[in-house]
């Protein structure tokens, strides 16, 4: 987790790693905070973020990140699902334990619909909010947390997407609480997620991910000899170069 800040302050650079753990000695929600008002006070005009290679983290760090950049409340999750509270295979997965009653409720469909996760609902904006322009690099090694955070930023048309297509689904993944089954014959290990989540976006392809405005592909050269390719052309986007 970096923030950087380039032209005078007029662009600012925030490196993304993973939406967990701590940054400066601060856990990474108090470093978001933090960050947004160092650029309140640059007065930056343009913000590239970068979330190349970012596996995700906590639910919550990637819908916070977000708030910074709208100005309206928003919903983040549509819905979050569980087909049961527990399952035959939990005999293969040490410790596992049922989902707890007062985490969910049984509706209609069957299914157990989450109704404590803090993503649920209407999300408020967060201060110092960031109205400039917002570029964001990223790659097939964005996803989880990551995916959710850029799904609705391009669902919002707040940012301009450079790199590669992102690896998760635009609508939701499998994800969240999950237990490690242990095949009795074979003793592979396999982590099942149980809890589907449902993002509040539409218009976007069901079978990709978040495909970018500018797809730059690094060749191997670039990477061996550390030209990065992909943040030298945001950086020409923000001067308006687009050819």
């Amino acid at each position: 987790m970096s923030l950087k800040f380039l032209a005078g302050g007029k662009i600012a650079v925030l490196t993304v790693r993973e939406f967990s753990g701590t940054a400066e000695t601060k856990p990474v929600g108090d470093y978001f905070d933090d960050a947004f008002r160092r650029i309140h006070e640059q007065s930056s005009e343009t913000l590239i973020i970068d979330v190349r290679n970012n596996g995700g983290g906590n639910d919550d760090l990637g819908k916070k990140l977000l708030s910074f950049l709208i100005d309206q409340p928003f919903k983040y999750y549509d819905d979050l699902v569980f087909n049961a509270r527990e399952f035959d295979f939990f005999r293969y997965a040490e410790g596992a334990q049922p989902i707890p009653a007062d985490m969910v409720e049984k509706r209609a469909d069957g299914k157990f619909h989450d109704i404590k996760h803090p993503n649920l609902g209407i999300q408020q904006p967060s201060q110092p909010h960031f109205s400039g322009r917002v570029f964001v690099l990223m790659n097939g090694g964005s996803f989880s947390t990551t995916c959710e955070f850029l799904s609705n930023l391009h669902y919002r048309k707040r940012a301009t997407f450079v790199g590669e297509e992102a690896g998760g689904g635009y609508y939701g993944n499998t994800s969240g609480r999950a237990v490690l089954v242990t095949l009795p014959n074979s003793k592979v290990s396999v982590r099942v997620p149980l809890r589907t989540y449902y993002l509040a976006v539409k218009e976007g392809n069901p079978n990709r991910s978040i495909l970018p405005d500018f797809e730059i592909k690094p060749s191997i050269s670039n990477l061996l000899s550390g030209n990065d390719t992909v943040m030298a052309r945001a950086i020409e986007l923000t001067h308006g170069r687009e050819q």
